[in-house]
């Protein structure tokens, strides 16, 4: 049918493989696999707890133990957001703080991330302070723009 492809086929099919091949490594190296089941006692320190099955070392199942047993951080626990109750836990608890810090800190990168790239494209060719536009961008409090406009006059025509 083409002549001129079909007989390059075989160098194309190659060319194609070592690059899917490359591409699959690459993405390996940069995203790898995360096993969630390793850090149940994140999301919640106060289950039954199999030491050996999260990795930690012997201090941290140490203070792991000490928190899981509690009953006030069990209360305070089912009050207040899973990243308060971590920072709240962090002066008495400093090595789990840290190990969970670095585990929900890539939640809250990939939080920010989509609305930084969004003004970051849209106000390209404004220069001024970034912190206010994304303060306003991840804030859960939607503007109402008809009070806004209520409660600015008018400009009058010279």
């Amino acid at each position: 049918m083409f002549p001129s492809i079909s007989a390059n086929i075989e160098e194309m099919k190659s060319v194609i493989i070592e690059h899917l091949t490359l591409l699959e490594e690459k993405i390996d190296r940069y995203f790898p696999s995360l096993n969630t089941d390793n850090y149940d006692w994140i999301r919640n320190p106060f289950i039954s707890i199999n030491m050996s099955k999260y990795q930690l070392s012997l201090q941290e199942e140490e203070e792991l133990v000490g928190l899981s047993t509690d009953r006030t951080l069990t209360l305070k626990f089912s009050e207040i957001s899973l990243e308060e109750f971590w920072i709240s836990v962090q002066a008495e608890h400093p090595l789990l703080s840290a190990r969970e810090l670095k585990v929900l800190l890539h939640t809250c990168v990939n939080y920010v991330f989509q609305p930084f790239t969004n003004l970051k494209t849209k106000k390209r060719e404004r220069l001024g302070n970034i912190d206010e536009e994304m303060r306003v961008a991840l804030s859960h409090i939607r503007q109402d723009n008809a009070k806004i406009c209520k409660s600015h006059e008018a400009q009058v025509s010279h």
